[in-house]
């Protein structure tokens, strides 16, 4: 929504021959807030954002403000709530709570001015644009007549077989966190359209393996994407150039993962959180978020392994949602790491009989045992997760059994263990137990199931020399 306002003030801005004041109305609960030359004027900065004088703005929202000179930060305080805006920073402050922001608070004629939108939906409010009157129409909920109903947040995992896609849809905000394989882009696009309003304001890139971040390019050229939260480990491949390239090509915006919290409107936020860089492994880099709204958490994993789990264990806490780490693999998950986020559900995103037989028998246990209820995107398709804050539901009843293991079939009624024993690696021409962590890593294009040692050693495999298969 920002982009359209913000390019139609920057045509303002072009007419006149420089930044200055333009044509924006700011209406607070139906009632249109005057500025002139003693509060100051609305402007376009230069990262393009509308800027608003903030003493009579916030005041006109009820707030009260303050002015601590010594860190040159204004403070805004209402119901509870401290908003403070240092000036030149690319952060406000929520309570203590640091939030980035795509742009900073500025000091012009000797008044303060603020980004309107970050400030505003600190306090929980709306925050929409009227392109017909050039209208930005605030909405201070909870507090107006006026006041719309609560929204829904509603979280899609797209059914991309063996990869990862989920969406975050909030208002007028959403979030694409990952793009399936290169074959999936054409269907998260299509899927993610008919919810993205205006532009797509954030895309999470949890790491550059192909089954997630394959088909970003496709989406990037889709839709105008604000900003790219990535995990900073770069991997040089066809897929992860293509990602790369479609970014830099539209000018999107990198934000590399470090610990910050993003309001997506209201009172629903996303946490990053920074478990560390530099691990050798892509999945062990992993962007990992914690969406919370109201009383409900959701934590995404990517593809982080238990290693990373169990050194980063005193960052995490209970959640009532977890995205399964890896597919559901049995190196991600840990016992250690479930008793302290103790999901009530958990999702799994894994294709149907995939070659790396996700999810792992060991991963489902360690979830049922917990009592978690697990549903996945092999039994269900689509899985949408809806809440308003204090309660959720799910889109599907078909819950997960230790007989949907991918390394189980199921035979009239009965759970029986696959032939598959072994796993070669067809470039290396070595192989594996199937339980081997050198047989997790081999590629899905190198990746050759085979039932019996003996098979193995007639196709010419060598056996590994770490499980000695």
């Amino acid at each position: 929504m920002r982009k359209i306002y913000s390019f139609l003030i920057f045509l303002t801005v072009l007419l006149a021959g420089s930044v200055m004041a333009f044509a924006v109305n700011i209406n607070i609960d139906g009632k249109g807030v005057e500025f002139n030359e003693v509060y100051g004027e609305p402007f376009i900065d230069a990262a393009n954002r509308t800027q608003v004088p903030l003493r009579i703005t916030m005041e006109s929202c009820g707030c009260e403000v303050n002015w601590d000179d010594a860190r040159k930060t204004a403070l805004v305080e209402k119901d509870g709530i401290l908003v403070e805006v240092p000036v030149g920073s690319s952060y406000i402050l929520v309570n203590g709570e640091k939030r980035q922001n795509d742009t900073v608070a500025v000091i012009k004629d000797n008044r303060t001015y603020l980004p309107i939108r970050a400030v505003l939906e600190a306090f929980g409010a709306k925050v929409d644009w009227d392109p017909s009157t050039q209208t930005v129409i605030v909405t201070m909920e909870g507090d107006s007549e006026t006041a719309v109903e609560k929204k829904n947040l509603t979280v899609h995992f797209i059914d991309v077989g063996q990869a990862d896609a989920i969406f975050l849809d909030y208002g007028t905000t959403e979030i694409l966190v990952d793009g399936g394989n290169n074959k999936d882009g054409d269907t998260v696009s299509a899927y993610i359209k008919p919810y993205v309003d205006y532009s797509l304001d954030y895309i999470i890139a949890t790491h550059p393996d192909a089954d997630h971040v394959g088909g970003l390019d496709i989406v990037i050229n889709d839709y105008e994407v604000d900003q790219i939260i990535d995990s900073g480990f770069i991997k040089n491949t066809a897929t992860a150039n293509s990602y790369y390239n479609a970014a830099a090509a539209e000018g999107c915006e990198f934000i590399y993962d470090k610990d910050m919290t993003i309001n997506i409107g209201g009172a629903v936020t996303v946490k990053i959180i920074e478990t560390g860089d530099n691990y050798e492994s892509a999945n062990d880099n992993s962007v990992i978020a914690l969406v919370s709204y109201g009383d409900f958490k959701l934590l995404l994993t990517g593809d982080m392994g238990s290693t990373v789990e169990e050194k980063n264990l005193n960052k995490f806490s209970d959640v009532d949602v977890l995205k399964v780490g890896h597919h559901g693999s049995r190196y991600s998950t840990s016992a250690a790491f479930l008793r302290i986020v103790k999901p009530e559900v958990a999702v799994v995103s894994a294709g149907i009989g995939n070659s790396y037989d996700h999810p792992h028998k060991e991963t489902l246990q360690r979830l049922l045992d917990r009592g978690t209820k697990v549903y996945g995107t092999s039994k269900s398709g689509n899985v949408v997760l809806t809440t308003s804050g204090s309660g959720y539901s799910f889109s599907t009843n078909k819950t997960m059994n230790i007989g949907d293991a991918g390394d189980f079939y199921v035979s009239d009624g009965n759970t029986d263990v696959t032939v598959t024993q072994y796993v070669g690696n067809a470039n290396s021409k070595k192989f594996h137990l199937s339980t081997c962590t050198y047989a997790e890593k081999i590629s899905l294009g190198n990746r050759v199931n085979i039932s019996t040692r003996e098979e193995a050693v007639n196709k010419g495999y060598e056996a590994c020399k770490i499980c000695r298969p």
